[in-house]
């Protein structure tokens, strides 16, 4: 099919791992070493990426309507190869496939089972999980803090994410977070490298963990009935632990402050619609409903790219910790206004976009 294809691709313009490739080295000319090669699992894997790169009429350019990612749907988009940028041809030369050879001492009947087997079930391991096949230090200490009571107490990860390891995924972005700042992370290829520089010793001194586990302090301080539900979304989560990092890095002491801002933040930020039509009094009081206009949709859409992570950081720590005390006013005074809208609003709205990306990343329960 023409949508498996594209998304094939899409996966390695992304560096993400496909599923595995199964040779089978069958027949052995004793006089030339000549052999003949079978391929018992992903033929039709190899001849895709053969055909888009011959530019063949099965499978010429990359079907925008069947591309998920924002970024490769924007800049490869209905482009057949010869007509990629150069950045994105250079992701596909080099990359490398995973192999596995099985022993030429293989019968056809033990092949047959081996096909069989493998198509039994349409399981794939994910990025995470096969990265957990490696022995890495790093990979170790993120799954420690995968394990700890906090993100329980969060709400944090559902037993889908635990079942396919999408947090010790997302704990290894809190390492990450920790050591670099803010990075993007649409694609697997940062952690893929922090798995193979930090094999051999990661975090000796328990430096990082430390200021993790106090990070992790903080923010048990700031849930309560109406914060939870923020909070427990990875992206919300990944923005706190951004702020209190650099609430650490400065020395700044927690106040009782930072929390009545944040709630009322939160408070407003739950209520706001971006279809709400209002006239604002001041100019201040329009600003901050901007401000949350403005992390909402970074919180809706492409939530792991460095742009929306720096917006949702910068927006509610200029809230929280830089804004002048009338903020606290203008949120209550928000508040008022969008329990005003929401009364005029019919029983029945639709579900908004980061209430169903969570949805989506976590699974039903």
């Amino acid at each position: 099919m023409e949508q498996d294809k594209v998304r094939l691709i899409e996966t390695i313009l992304m560096d993400y791992i496909i599923p595995e490739v199964f040779f089978w080295p069958a027949d052995l000319d004793a006089e030339t070493g000549d052999t003949v090669t079978h391929i018992v699992d992903g033929q039709q894997r190899i001849t895709s990426i053969v055909e888009f790169i011959s530019g063949d009429s099965k499978f010429p350019r990359l079907s925008t309507k069947y591309l998920l990612n924002q970024e490769i749907k924007e800049k490869c988009g209905d482009l057949s190869f010869a007509e990629l940028p150069s950045a994105f041809k250079k992701k596909i030369w080099p990359y490398q496939m995973s192999i596995v050879n099985i022993d030429r001492s293989f019968t056809r009947d033990d092949i047959k089972q081996v096909f069989f087997r493998l198509n039994l079930t349409n399981y794939n391991l994910n990025p995470q999980e096969k990265r957990n096949s490696q022995d890495s230090q790093f990979g170790e200490v993120a799954e420690a803090l995968s394990q700890m009571d906090f993100w329980k107490s969060c709400r944090v990860f559902s037993s889908a994410d635990a079942r396919r390891m999408k947090d010790v995924e997302y704990c290894c972005s809190i390492y990450i977070l920790a050591i670099e700042g803010i990075v993007d992370q649409t694609s697997g290829k940062k952690i893929n490298d922090y798995y193979e520089d930090y094999a051999d010793s990661f975090d000796e001194d328990k430096v990082l963990t430390q200021n993790i586990e106090s990070a992790m302090d903080f923010i048990m301080q700031l849930c309560d009935k109406t914060t939870l539900s923020f909070i427990s979304k990875k992206a919300q989560m990944y923005t706190l632990f951004s702020i209190v990092f650099k609430l650490q890095e400065e020395g700044k002491v927690f106040t009782k402050e930072f929390f009545e801002r944040f709630k009322l933040f939160v408070s407003a930020y739950n209520l706001f619609k971006n279809e709400y039509n209002i006239s604002f009094n001041t100019e201040d009081l329009r600003q901050v409903n901007e401000g949350i206009k403005k992390y909402k949709l970074a919180s809706s859409e492409g939530i792991n790219k460095i742009g929306n992570r720096m917006i949702r950081f910068q927006t509610l720590y200029n809230f929280c910790v830089e804004s002048p005390v009338t903020i606290k006013e203008h949120f209550s005074e928000l508040i008022k206004l969008y329990e005003e809208q929401k009364g005029n609003k019919t029983k029945f709205e639709p579900l908004d976009k980061e209430d169903l990306i969570d949805t989506l990343e976590n699974g039903l329960e």
